[in-house]
């Protein structure tokens, strides 16, 4: 397997070049203005008592030698030390790539029980990095794996290969011609997919052991089954379940924190039984719902606060039977509802509030077109 090498490293590498000059330079930098003081306090000294027991000339250069060899000393003492720690980086470099290599070699194996393995492997991989860009890229590879295509009709499937057969009409004499296709299939991937969605949601805990919250979450068209991210925090500098799909009985991402630059979840679909926000807390500068569909029987953002530069729903589309906003704060500089449908059942917004003002549309009403601007004006076309 081929790792290719993060960029970051090139720049450490040149960090490292400079501090070892930086340190050999002000060693001798020292030594030679202590020489040149020493010197000149003598200097002076002499001038001033021509008469005293002054130190001989010979003491003088002794005293400066022994200067310059202090300073030298030190001097290969910080070298020894940058060369120790160079080997050591090298080391836990060597010892990442072997680690990251056989985690990832574990996770294209055909056996469940050796990808499930590998989701370990890798997560102990990422533990054990003090290098964040080395954790990012295992976290990158957990992520990349839930983007692969997968078929949940097919998730607790002991097969690895699934054949169908399709019937289309042919010219006379024959009247029909039967193909078939083959499709490699990971056996029982649900269970490894959702280890994986385990492992990462714990480590997104505040008192996690090994935190992963100050890293980048690629989540982009990701089909999730039962998501729990319950108390998640997300302090990355972007998250994205863009596209994604949750299904299942329930998606809980209640209590979950953004920050950082932005939290997306454009075009995500929600189809799962129920779909909590319940105290969640958006503060990304960008937090966006655009075009995200609400099909779940029960949504809820009650309590939710978006207190973000910006915050949009334009587009989005609630069609389940029960919408709660009720008692949620916008109080982003930006808020748009723009071209939102909420054609499903009941859509409460109890004593929700825009920037700190209740919103001016009947909570009891279905809203088709709402849009709010960062005054806290809403209006609503019946």
């Amino acid at each position: 397997m081929r790792i290719l090498a993060w960029p970051a490293a090139a720049a450490r590498r040149r960090v490292a070049r400079t501090s070892l000059l930086g340190s050999v330079s002000i060693g001798i930098l020292t030594g030679a203005v202590l020489t040149v003081a020493l010197a000149f306090a003598t200097g002076v000294a002499l001038d001033a008592n021509p008469d005293s027991d002054a130190l001989a000339p010979i003491d003088v250069l002794k005293i400066a030698l022994a200067v310059v060899v202090g300073v030298g000393g030190a001097v290969a003492l910080v070298v020894a030390l940058v060369v120790a720690y160079r080997r050591q980086r090298d080391v836990e470099k060597g010892r990442f790539v072997e680690r990251f290599g056989a985690a990832a070699a574990e996770l294209g194996d055909p056996d469940v029980a050796v990808r499930i393995a590998g989701v370990y492997a890798m997560a102990a991989t990422a533990d054990d990095s003090r290098d964040l860009a080395r954790r990012q890229q295992c976290i990158d590879v957990l992520c990349g794996y839930l983007r692969l295509p997968y078929e949940p009709e097919h998730g607790s499937s002991h097969r690895t290969e699934l054949v169908t057969t399709t019937t289309r009409q042919a010219p006379a004499p024959i009247t029909s011609i039967e193909e078939q296709a083959r499709h490699q299939l990971r056996q029982d991937d649900r269970e490894v997919r959702q280890t994986i969605v385990r492992i990462i949601a714990s480590h997104l805990q505040p008192r996690a052991e090994n935190n992963w919250s100050r890293h980048d979450y690629d989540f982009t068209g990701v089909l999730f089954e039962d998501a729990r991210f319950l108390g998640a925090v997300f302090n990355g500098k972007n998250v994205s379940f863009d596209r994604a799909t949750f299904s299942g009985a329930s998606t809980n991402f209640g209590g979950a924190r953004f920050s950082g630059v932005s939290a997306s979840f454009e075009g995500a679909m929600f189809s799962s039984v129920s779909a909590s926000f319940e105290g969640a807390m958006f503060g990304s500068a960008s937090t966006s719902f655009d075009e995200a569909m609400f099909g779940s029987a029960s949504t809820s953002f009650h309590r939710t606060q978006f207190s973000g530069a910006d915050t949009s729903f334009e587009g989005a589309q609630f069609t389940g039977e029960s919408t709660c906003f009720d008692r949620a704060a916008f109080s982003s500089g930006r808020t748009s509802f723009d071209r939102a449908a909420f054609n499903g059942g009941r859509t409460t917004v109890d004593r929700a509030t825009f920037n700190g003002r209740r919103p001016s549309f009947d909570s009891a009403h279905e809203w088709t077109n709402v849009s709010v601007d960062g005054d806290g004006f809403a209006e609503r076309n019946a």
